[in-house]
């Protein structure tokens, strides 16, 4: 799930920008990428002396560069953009935090207009545009008010509020109500703000008072309006996932994609989910195989390093009214008409509706010749119908197309629905795409032929012939091409290099989209330039017409958390190279502000035990009593959490019976006591306060109360990385050290994989290892999850005792190896000096806290 908080950008960072000159910005790609290997985020964004004053610069860099490639122009470009984005925002809102989300240009190579049919599987394989796509800058509002802004002069500023939209909805089911509300007001203008309406108000609609909020918004796009690369459905994504996020509303990209496409019905159309699933599932280096009728999708290696798909901008399509009509002609053809007749064909002719059935539950398992059954059965459809002769034969279906659209209806009562030629390019298509998907697929198979080149040039091939037939079914029997685009078409395809081409996107004009080799782009370019748009005075490059195309990435937000992260995880798998990077990792996080997490922690400080060994050392008071530096040691550590996080849920504190009286006598402050009645280990002493606690959704810092070198910087970085990794159960700091007493085990990935506990397990201890210091913290309620059922696993009830070693349960080994069986459970970071790790065991250990006190003291 997605929950965009954490870092925010800040318009002060996106300043910064400006001073990155073309120059600059060329040498800093050089260091990014010498020896011809790209420096992992962490040597590129923490490497050197300088990190600090650097760091933002260098995380964006890094992040650009990830996002649109090595190219120093199209990075230059970028940045301008950005900062020319954040001057727009600035004036029009002010200065203060902001995110910034990007979501792709949709290039389909095939399955055009199959994603709204609802009586046949279908599919399409289309992919994210790494190069061309459409920035959102934007910042919550106190209020329910949206404002929005965009870089194009053409598209004037706009302002609305969530509550001049639909009613909160009252069925339960969303889609419903939305489609109540719509079939109750005429289709509103496709004006680019009633795109963000439609987001805004089916994000009302679906979850209810949750979305109290609105936000401001300057957009800037590289996708040409109406020209088949869905810049109209880049937007409603946008608009839907930043509403989502300053409601702070979780989402999955599937349930968005799904969500965002209902929300476009705003504007009129009843299409599907095509362009929003392409734009919220991107994978770089891949297209998507997008199944409609489960609404599944998969990726699918594209080969992209001999080839570039790019599509040529004709004209705007139409969406007035007129053109809208033909869209939904076809959409309520496919979606309601086509259904109705098949379905219809279980009493007009029970024999063909058999056979109909056999086929689809034949295309479903895959059968061969499934596709040539389906093709020669939509032959016996009617060439033609007319929505009178629908409401006469298929009257259920003529009540839906009234309801749907509308317009449609009233003013082509008696027209011609052309119906079988549709069919037949919904199947066409469907061919197309299953071909297209095998052929790419074996690609990616491990096969011993010498010459892969040759293979996938043939591949390639068969793909470009494979969108030449599609686009001569989207001309004949889907009707949507013009004889300008034919023009454009014909002067591409007879190009050097060009395998293929086709119409893309709804039609009535917008975009082509041709497959080249990469050395003949250029000619390519030029020759439609000189043939096509120099006769209309129209400069392709200039004016964006053009746009060259690499599978890139999905909707994300061009956050410098992600940089953040992947160099934290470098740095978590670097072993003891970590030494070097400590300060940097440090210095990020100290420049992170998770500011909604604070009043979620709950302290959980443990102050129980026997103290066998502390006794047996000649230290004759309770471990945590144990006075430091004139301070006993639980007040270092209560003083230490409360400078961390200021206020906080009253902490816990967990006593033993031999420690309570003391130790309530010496603490003040305002805390709950829970007591142990046994000395069973930390574990079972951390899930006494499983019923002061039992409710809460927060994170419990649980620490050691004979802990007190561990600094209040170190406590607030692990909050910080919490708030990084947000998915793990527990997050804990570490330190790397010559013998360690507990320590952790991580795999060739640098994922967490067991600990050791040296003193219970009694085992040997390591040279050198990786150690916990004594804090952590967890999802409560996965926290207290985990005790039980260790608890309910080993309690031996007749003995009183834990079966395992030394008949306690411990905390940090047992449940960093319960949850390092999971995908995101145990996130350890060696953030912490090694130092920290100091607590109190023996007599003798309390001058060593002293000292490292005071040496930390002065660092």
């Amino acid at each position: 799930m997605f929950l965009l908080l954490g870092i925010k950008l800040n318009t002060f960072d996106l300043k910064q920008l400006s001073a990155i000159t073309p120059s600059k910005l060329s040498a800093e790609v050089r260091e990014l990428t010498e020896a011809g290997a790209e420096l992992t985020a962490l040597e590129y964004v923490l490497g050197g002396s300088s990190f600090a004053q650097h760091l933002l610069p260098r995380s964006l860099i890094f992040l650009l560069h990830r996002m649109y490639g090595a190219n120093i122009e199209t990075l230059n470009g970028q940045l301008r953009r950005l900062t020319s984005m954040c001057a727009q925002f600035v004036k029009l809102y002010g200065d203060g935090p902001v995110s910034v989300l990007r979501a792709p240009a949709r290039i389909n190579i095939l399955g055009e207009h199959v994603d709204y049919v609802s009586y046949l599987p279908t599919a399409s394989l289309p992919f994210g545009s790494r190069e061309h796509d459409m920035l959102m800058l934007y910042r919550g509002s106190a209020i329910d008010r949206v404002r929005g802004a965009s870089a194009l002069k053409e598209y004037p500023p706009f302002s609305f509020t969530l509550t001049e939209g639909p009613p909160l909805g009252t069925s339960g089911n969303a889609e419903s109500d939305w489609l109540s509300y719509l079939y109750e007001h005429p289709a509103y203008a496709p004006d680019w703000s009633n795109y963000v309406k439609g987001a805004a108000f089916f994000a009302r609609i679906k979850c209810g008072a949750q979305v109290r909020r609105g936000f401001d918004f300057v957009v800037d796009s590289g996708i040409p309006a109406g020209g088949g690369a869905s810049s109209s459905s880049a937007l409603v994504v946008l608009a839907s996932a930043a509403v989502r996020d300053v409601n702070k509303l979780s989402y999955a990209p599937m349930g968005l994609a799904r969500d965002a496409a209902k929300a476009e019905w705003y504007v009129g159309t009843r299409g599907g989910a095509m362009d929003h699933i392409t734009i919220c599932l991107a994978k770089r280096d891949h297209a998507i195989l997008i199944a409609y009728l489960d609404q599944q999708a998969r990726h699918v290696a594209l080969p992209g390093q001999q080839f570039r798909w790019i599509t040529f901008f004709s004209q705007a399509a139409d969406k007035g009214r007129d053109v809208m009509i033909e869209y939904n002609e076809r959409a309520a053809v496919s979606r309601i008409v086509l259904p109705a007749v098949i379905e219809g064909w279980k009493t007009k002719k029970p024999e063909l509706y058999t056979e109909w059935l056999s086929a689809i539950r034949s295309l479903e398992i895959g059968a061969t010749g499934a596709l040539d059954e389906i093709e020669i059965l939509l032959q016996e459809l009617p060439r033609t119908l007319t929505l009178a002769e629908i409401g006469r034969d298929y009257p259920e279906a003529f009540a839906a197309c009234a309801r749907s659209f509308p317009i449609l209806v009233a003013e082509r009562a008696e027209h011609q629905l052309q119906v079988r030629s549709r069919a037949l390019h919904h199947i066409g298509e469907v061919r197309r795409v299953k071909t297209a998907a095998q052929v790419l697929e074996n690609l990616s198979r491990p096969h011993n032929s010498r010459d892969v080149e040759q293979e996938v040039d043939a591949a390639m091939r068969l793909l470009g012939t494979l969108l030449d037939q599609s686009h001569a079914s989207l001309r004949d029997l889907y009707e949507v091409s013009t004889p300008d685009v034919e023009r454009l078409i014909e002067i591409i395809r007879t190009s050097p290099g060009v395998y293929g081409a086709h119409l893309m996107g709804g039609g009535f004009g917008g975009n082509v989209l041709a497959l080249i080799t990469h050395e003949n782009v250029e000619s390519l370019i030029e020759r439609v330039q000189a043939e096509y748009y120099e006769p209309q005075n129209r400069q392709g490059i200039s004016e964006g017409s053009v746009m060259i195309s690499t599978p890139g990435d999905g909707l994300a937000p061009m956050n410098v958390e992600f940089v953040w992260r992947e160099a934290i995880e470098d740095f978590n798998s670097s072993g003891q190279e970590a030494t070097k990077y400590r300060a940097g990792v440090n210095a990020l996080l100290d420049i992170t502000s998770p500011d909604e997490l604070r009043e979620e922690v709950w302290p959980v400080i443990v102050a129980a035990g026997k103290g066998t060994r502390s006794l047996a050392s000649g230290l004759a008071i309770p471990k945590p009593l144990a006075a430091v530096l004139g301070t006993p040691a639980i007040l270092h550590v209560l003083r230490n959490v409360r400078t961390a996080f200021g206020q906080t849920r009253r902490p816990i504190v967990i006593v033993s019976p031999e420690t309570e009286a003391q130790i309530r006598a010496l603490i003040t402050e305002d805390v709950t006591f829970v007591v142990q009645p046994e000395a069973l280990g930390t574990g079972d002493a951390v899930l006494c306060a499983h019923e002061q606690m039992q409710g809460f959704q927060g994170r419990a810092l649980v620490v050691w109360g004979t802990q007190p070198v561990i600094r209040p910087e170190t406590m607030r970085r692990t909050l910080k990385l919490s708030a990084l990794f947000a998915a793990y159960e527990m997050v804990l700091p570490t330190a790397h050290m010559h013998r360690p007493y507990a320590p952790l085990l991580r795999d060739d990935r640098g994922r967490v994989q067991s600990a050791r506990e040296t003193h219970l397990e009694q085992a040997d201890r390591l040279h050198f290892g990786e150690s916990n210091i004594g804090m952590f913290i967890l999802k409560s309620e996965a926290m207290f999850k985990a005790l039980i059922e260790l608890n309910q696993r080993h309690w031996n009830e007749t003995e009183r005792r834990y079966e395992r070693h030394g008949g306690e349960l411990g905390f940090p080994n047992e449940l960093i190896n319960y949850f390092a069986a999971r995908e995101n459970g145990v996130f350890a970071c060696p953030i912490a000096d090694s130092r920290e790790e100091q607590g109190i065991k023996t007599l003798e250990d309390i001058a060593h806290c002293e000292r490292f006190i005071s040496e930390l003291a002065t660092q």
